[in-house]
């Protein structure tokens, strides 16, 4: 029988050695119930991941994947030729909504930035106008991969948001699908609809001001852009958010014109290994022909040639907002007046477009 002094130092040893010998387990499930209840890796499709005492810093490290990866998911690859794993799901709400034309298929999943970002963008258009509602098409699907009818959409860093849209007495209206906008703020195929530059220069600024995501791209039609710059100038925004809105709003070439929606793309976040900033340039094999008139001399750095004037400047460039003085080009469109009804079948101030084509949203940049 062990003696009093036996005893007191086996007491000792339990109380010291097993809790070491436990803390491992302990911080693997605590790590776990913290990865869990943020949503990083939510659902059955992490089940392989999640499953045993905890997806500790050790085994994540083993699987690649970084301290970002564990927060908001994982990116992984670039926008054209990327998988997303543990992404987050947008849902509708009050104040945002799913464009009907776009609902099938569930593709409306992204990273957890992208995807938080534009609910906070739709909330902050509803405070500043109570009757705004954000209307959104394609994320990405939930692993990631092809979209069909868009080339980019890959990696959940993606996102199309449409044009808030008002009659010409200021209502809103949702229609069923993207609608496509001339410079004038009209709309191709929907008499009386209008581009509300209030609500969608409320949308840029509150997209590029977002305090967790970074918006990279902001792709849209030149002749929307112009617009938008020229609103925010003449509403006194601030110039440093002018300057980022010019920056980051870009047609991208080789491209259909974004003329009825944004396409909206964030950053990596950082420390997230296997994220792909941007695509990998495509390489065309083709046979050049040597040219039959000389080369066409180069204008001196900072100018642009007569040629080359309607050619957006690259991306890396800073272009200033267009300055408020008579003339076509920078003047702010006036009010149209509403297209005369069609005698056959008079559009009503709710009427979706009379026609719309299927585009693709071609964007690789």
């Amino acid at each position: 029988m062990p003696s009093c002094r036996e005893l007191g130092l086996l007491r000792h040893r339990v109380f010291t050695v097993v809790p070491v010998r436990a803390a491992p387990i302990a911080f693997a499930a605590l790590v776990a119930t913290v990865t869990l209840s943020t949503g990083a890796f939510p659902g059955p499709r992490m089940q392989g991941l999640a499953s045993g005492p905890g997806l500790n810093a050790k085994v994540a490290a083993g699987m690649g994947i970084g301290p970002a990866a564990l927060r908001f998911g994982r990116s992984l690859g670039s926008p054209t030729q990327g998988r997303l794993i543990g992404g987050m799901h947008l849902t509708e709400s009050e104040f945002l909504r799913i464009v009907p034309a776009d609902a099938a298929g569930d593709v409306r999943w992204g990273l957890e930035p992208l995807v938080a970002m534009l609910d906070r963008a739709a909330r902050l258009v509803k405070k500043q106008f109570p009757d705004a509602v954000e209307s959104v098409g394609h994320l990405s699907r939930e692993g990631g991969g092809d979209v069909d009818q868009h080339r980019s959409h890959e990696s959940g860093r993606d996102a199309d948001v449409g044009f808030y849209i008002r009659s010409f007495s200021g209502r809103p209206l949702l229609p069923s699908h993207f609608v496509t906008f001339r410079g004038d703020g009209t709309a191709a195929t929907w008499p009386g609809a209008y581009f509300d530059d209030a609500r969608n220069w409320a949308l840029v600024a509150a997209l590029l001001g977002d305090p967790q995501a970074r918006v990279t791209h902001l792709f849209v039609a030149s002749p929307l852009r112009a617009r938008l710059l020229a609103y925010a100038e003449r509403t006194g925004a601030p110039t440093h958010l002018r300057l980022r809105a010019a920056e980051l709003m870009q047609q991208p070439h080789g491209t259909l014109p974004h003329d009825d929606h944004f396409h909206v793309r964030i950053a990596c976040p950082a420390h997230m290994t296997g994220c792909v900033e941007n695509p990998a340039p495509r390489i065309v094999h083709a046979r050049v022909s040597p040219p039959s008139h000389p080369p066409r001399p180069v204008s001196p750095l900072g100018t642009r040639s007569s040629r080359d004037a309607d050619t957006p400047p690259p991306h890396a460039l800073i272009t200033a907002a267009p300055k408020h003085t008579p003339g076509p080009s920078h003047a702010p469109a006036p009010e149209p007046t509403p297209a005369p009804p069609d005698t056959t079948s008079p559009p009503t101030d709710d009427a979706p477009p009379a026609s719309i084509a299927t585009p693709v949203d071609d964007v690789d940049g």
